[in-house]
């Protein structure tokens, strides 16, 4: 990989998640889970080299034409309002998409993960798997759906499929296609926090990052 080079310092890789309540709803959460590099014996890290950011709806119920809900997805951003209307337009294909795990029917929080973006000199390292496994440790619990969009950068013909197809790759996190009707888009329930005993909270990798920044920020 071009422009990487190991360590020679003993700073540290380390993932944490921080949550914050949304300043108008307050059955939304906001969260970001994050890789930043701590220098030795220092408690603030520097900047972001990976991150998962999303929010988390808890208003004990799924949406059908509810103008709430549909205030809390358009806010966000296009692609939030896209999630939105699936759930309220194709119900059917995610209950049938869930049906292995569970009942679309008892399920009464969604949480959304909206960006998810790692540093390029860092990629090929399976961070980005990290940091969903990280968000179902802390976001899981009974009733939650999730939903995400495969939408890499540069996106190419096919991108979205294997980009969708990495992502489900990890089977811990079941995530599941939801129809080729919307190509990219995946849906799990995460119900019962999954605690991956080889995740620790801390990344030893043989790579020095280079500098770079998510143009989404």
């Amino acid at each position: 990989m071009d422009n990487v080079e190991v360590p020679d310092d003993d700073s540290f890789l380390k993932v944490e998640t921080i949550f914050s309540k949304h300043p108008e709803w307050p059955e939304v959460l906001d969260f970001s889970v994050v890789l930043r590099r701590y220098p030795p014996d220092e408690d603030i890290g520097g900047p972001s080299l990976a991150h998962l950011k999303g929010f988390l709806y808890q208003p004990g119920y799924l949406p059908d034409e509810d103008e709430g809900y549909f205030d809390v997805f358009d806010e966000r951003s296009h692609h939030a309002m896209v999630a939105y209307q699936i759930l309220v337009d194709d119900r059917d294909l995610v209950a049938k998409a869930l049906k292995k795990d569970a009942d679309l029917d008892e399920l009464q929080s969604v949480a959304y993960l909206e960006r998810l973006w790692v540093n390029p000199s860092l990629r090929g390292h399976g961070i980005a798997l990290r940091l969903f496994r990280e968000a179902q440790h802390v976001l899981s619990r009974p009733g939650l759906l999730v939903m995400v969009k495969a939408h890499p950068d540069d996106l190419d013909d096919g991108g979205n499929q294997k980009l969708g197809a990495y992502y489900r790759s990890e089977k811990q996190l079941r995530f599941r296609s939801i129809s080729k009707k919307h190509e990219g888009w995946l849906v799990a329930a995460w119900q019962d926090p999954v605690i991956n005993e080889k995740d620790e909270s801390f990344l030893d990798l043989d790579v020095r990052e280079t500098t770079a920044v998510d143009k989404n920020d």
